[in-house]
């Protein structure tokens, strides 16, 4: 009798008919023989109406009260998708975090897990009960709760996993899996059998909504079986995340990722002077601010402008940091630039392959695209170009790597 973790998104459990689907999906489970337990998020839009609740009447800091407030959708969730499996004849029984117990860090609305108790959940597995887990939660060693970052029910399935030692981990979304890019703007882009964990964290981490970055992490470190499914089809298909070693074809680009959710931020004509980027990364960790993409140009004589990207939702904090610590840095202007896109393009091919780099360049100044900033690691190259040509970016993109559903079907024949 195997164990599967399965955790259903917010469009999953949307609304009334969409929960009773979920209960078809894990009564099929069950009536194959497996054990069961189900993570969920809030009912889809409902913690983004929380938060903004909370960014009304306290808009410049995250506070515990944060929490208690954006964490309520999951609690509604698990409630009445536990009332929906008793409905059907199976015993359930909704958990909260602070019940299981899931510790956390004490960081507001970022926190990270640090240990899970499985005991209770595996009392009730004995017990013949379905558990469904409201994701998203912790509680802190103050005995707060906590929240684990947008997309974090993700990460709670994938430590639920760990901590059951369970045989795999099914996230059901609303797409059949992890495609080429995003289908929406790249209409030619296909589902994807099969990829590495290293390519799934970096397509995560550079703006792929389908799985959290800490999940795939997580998996990866612990070797947790995942799989991306729909939960709004009956079709079994969809992708699965394994081990690097296990993809066959390691010489090619697998995915382009798009971000339109960061700002390009500029510090002007800081004194070119060992320890400047030391004081600035600093002041951006005490604030925790993330900052990716840092370069440095010289700006005149003895000066540098230093450029990066954040995301927007840190443009005012970013603000305020920089101008907190402006006579240490002695910057003399801070400028954001809002209208930028950043594509990341991801495959174990440029490991080695030092073409794909000169490919992506070539590419985009073919379609008359300038590109205003880049950045390169083992596995991915990212650009950030003005937000207009970021379609037609893509597209061209996914047809110089071979990706469009076309192109495969050519050689196939």
């Amino acid at each position: 009798m195997a164990l599967y973790i399965l955790k259903f998104g917010g469009t999953s459990v949307a609304n009334l008919a969409r929960l009773e689907h979920v209960t078809k999906v894990v009564h099929q489970e069950i009536i194959n023989g497996n054990k069961v337990v189900v993570v969920v998020s809030a009912m889809a839009g409902i913690t983004d109406q929380m938060v903004g609740y909370c960014q009304a009447l306290c808009p410049h800091e995250a506070t515990p009260e944060h929490d208690v407030v954006a964490s309520a959708g999951e609690q509604v969730t698990a409630g009445l998708l536990a009332l929906a499996l008793k409905k059907i004849g199976l015993k359930a029984r909704s958990y909260l975090a602070w019940q299981i117990p899931i510790h956390t860090d004490c960081t507001a609305t970022n926190a990270r897990i640090l240990h899970v108790n499985p005991e209770k959940i595996l009392q009730g597995l004995s017990k013949g009960e379905v558990p469904v887990i409201a994701g998203f939660q912790g509680l802190s060693s103050e005995g707060l709760v906590t929240t684990i970052g947008r997309g974090g029910s993700d990460t709670t399935a994938v430590a639920m996993a760990i901590a059951l030692k369970a045989d795999r981990c099914d996230i059901y979304t609303d797409v059949d899996g992890v495609y080429t890019a995003d289908p929406r703007l790249v209409p030619s882009a296909r589902r994807q059998d099969t990829l590495g964990y290293s390519e799934m964290f970096e397509m995560a981490s550079s703006g792929a909504k389908v799985l959290h970055p800490r999940c795939v992490e997580m998996a990866m470190k612990h070797k947790v079986k995942l799989r991306v499914l729909s939960s709004l089809t009956d079709s079994p298909k969809g992708t699965e995340i394994v081990e690097d070693k296990l993809i066959t074809n390691q010489s090619n680009v697998t995915s382009i990722v798009h971000n339109l959710h960061e700002a390009k931020v500029t510090l002007k004509n800081l004194k070119n002077q060992p320890g400047v980027a030391a004081k600035l990364y600093t002041n951006l960790g005490n604030s925790n601010i993330l900052i990716d993409m840092m370069t440095q140009s010289h700006s005149r004589e003895g000066y540098i402008d230093m450029d990066g990207m954040i995301n927007r939702s840190d443009i005012e904090r970013f603000q305020t940091t920089m101008l907190a610590s402006k006579n240490t840095l002695n910057f003399s202007d801070i400028a954001i630039d809002k209208n930028v896109a950043k594509i990341t393009v991801i495959g174990f091919g440029l490991r080695s392959n030092m073409d794909i780099p000169a490919l992506i360049c070539r590419t985009l100044a073919n379609e008359g695209i300038n590109i205003h900033m880049i950045y390169s690691s083992e596995i991915k190259m990212s650009v950030a170009i003005n937000q207009q040509s970021l379609q037609p970016a893509l597209a061209a993109l996914h047809k110089a790597f071979g990706l469009d559903q076309n192109t495969n079907e050519k050689e196939a024949a």
